[in-house]
């Protein structure tokens, strides 16, 4: 880096993030904080996720707060929920901003957002992204449908809030018309909720939309009304069962369609299906469609070759491959989705196993065999999985061949989070085994007598401490409830031998 001329560290500096370029390079030489200062001071961009508070205030210190960048110029902003205290948003402060994404990262942080949604309406191009759930969703859904939906004077173009499922909210009594979005990512309570935004957002082109809910209320029976020309690409995700019905009377109007991506779970009165039933209710009625992703599952349990067969005709052999997980369960490869439910019956899915890396957006699986889990499935969950960040145990884990021990052979480097259901009926030898197995884990959510269990009551010298020790944060359902009482806190051994063994964790129940 020394003998490379300025331009080319300028250059360099384009592929960082802004707090890594401050933090690597602020102190190393003078010549290179002149030009941080110099490429800060005509960036448009801002960019400090995932940015620790320390890092956050060292930028904040250093050039922020300084003459270094020039506010003026800003255009993009991607800061984190909690850099709203010190970072002012309003017209006058950052006049040409036109994007801007926030992620939200604690509970408490929402009351901070709900002070800027009149500044919302000003900008773009707003991402709000939140990684727990909203302790207030009746306050949230006020605020979004009268600051973005119920004003005249929006300029939104594209709205996104990648969030879970309790910031839905219901749009029936919003008329889009006065809308300029062309992008929307969010999730609604019911079908006719999608079936709204379909009919009177006239310049969508995107839609990106998660429904909770598809039970159908015959006093505000589903208005099916073709939608706007311009829609080119729409992601569908159900999070419960539908009838093919609703489905196919919605999606065979969408003849502008490009790009479709769904999610579906069907009912079992939908009865079967196979290929040529979607062919011929659904697709032959979508003359653009040029994309095709999808996962099906099925209420109704059945064995049939020609369910494989039905995919594999000249129509289907224009799209991505099909994979079948069991003859209930039906997706293309690679499979397009985040989350994945999967049992061991998949080692037994060629038609699965035909391509290389058709696993690489899953970033989320439920493991929900009955059965002991084979070495063989293990290796192939190792294997094959390389993106996995979050693994639940919907029921028992248990293991077909317990020798050699698990931790010696297996490991799943990149789990972040593990989630254990089914608590009651768990083997904590096993799962202490299956734990030593998680070199990267920080997030642990179980019952808390469980853990207990596991660890020994927390005992010094466990085999588990250095997982203790990396752990950032645990989710129980109950701590003791002598914990939630300061004087019989601080007089309980178990408490500190808790404390001593999750020396680094958050959370609010001992706080």
């Amino acid at each position: 880096m020394e003998s490379l001329p300025n331009e080319i560290v300028l250059i360099v500096f384009r592929y960082l993030k802004t707090y890594d370029i401050v933090y690597a390079f602020y102190f190393l030489k003078r010549r290179y904080a002149r030009l941080i200062e110099e490429f800060r001071s005509f960036s448009t961009l801002i960019n400090l996720t995932n940015a620790s508070l320390p890092i956050f205030n060292l930028y904040y210190s250093l050039l922020y707060q300084t003459c270094h960048i020039n506010k003026l110029n800003i255009e993009s902003l991607k800061i984190e929920c909690y850099m709203l205290n010190k970072f002012i948003l309003n017209e006058n402060i950052f006049p040409r901003l036109e994007s801007l994404s926030i992620i939200i990262r604690k509970i408490n942080d929402l009351s901070i957002l709900f002070k800027y949604f009149t500044f919302f309406t000003k900008l773009k191009q707003l991402y709000i992204r939140s990684d727990v759930c909203c302790c207030d969703r009746i306050s949230f859904e006020e605020q979004v449908k009268l600051k973005l939906f119920q004003t005249n004077n929006i300029q939104l173009q594209s709205l996104t809030f990648a969030t879970p499922p309790c910031f839905s909210i219901s749009l029936q009594d919003i008329n889009f018309e006065q809308c300029l979005f062309t992008n929307l990512t969010l999730t609604v309570r019911s079908m006719n909720d999608f079936c709204s935004i379909l009919h009177s957002a006239r310049q969508l082109r995107s839609l990106c939309i998660r429904v909770l809910d598809t039970t159908i209320n015959h006093q505000n029976p589903l208005t099916i009304i073709k939608p706007s020309q311009y829609l080119k690409h729409l992601l569908f995700i159900c999070l419960h069962s539908i009838s093919y019905e609703i489905f196919k009377n919605i999606f065979k109007t969408l003849t502008s369609i490009e790009k479709l991506s769904f999610s579906l779970v069907f009912d079992i009165q939908s009865g079967i299906i196979d290929g040529n039933r979607l062919r011929d209710d659904i697709f032959i009625y979508l003359p653009n469609l040029i994309n095709l992703q999808f996962e099906i599952k099925s209420l109704l349990s059945f064995i049939s070759n020609h369910i494989i067969e039905s995919f594999e005709t000249s129509f289907w052999s224009r799209f991505l491959p099909i994979g079948f997980h069991s003859y209930n369960h039906i997706y293309t490869l690679p499979f397009p989705f985040h989350h994945l439910d999967i049992d061991q019956t998949i080692l037994k899915c060629q038609q699965t196993r035909k391509s290389n890396r058709n696993w690489r957006f899953v970033h989320d699986i439920d493991l929900y065999d009955r059965i002991p889990y084979t070495n063989e499935f293990l290796n192939y969950l190792r294997n094959e999985f390389t993106c996995l960040k979050i693994l639940t145990l919907k029921w028992k884990f248990d293991l077909m061949i317990s020798i050699p021990s698990l931790s010696t052979w297996f490991n799943l480097p990149t789990v972040r989070r593990l989630i254990i259901k089914s608590t009651s009926l768990q083997n904590p030898q096993i799962i202490k085994e299956f734990l030593l197995c998680l070199p990267n884990c920080d997030t642990l959510d179980c019952d808390y007598v469980l853990i207990a269990r596991i660890t020994s009551y927390f005992r010094r010298e466990h085999i588990l401490n250095e997982f203790g020790k990396q752990l950032r944060l645990l989710i129980v359902d109950e701590l003791p409830s002598d914990w939630k009482i300061e004087k019989k806190r601080r007089n309980n051994v178990y408490f500190h031998r808790f404390r001593y063994f999750f020396p680094n964790i958050e959370c609010p129940l001992y706080n």
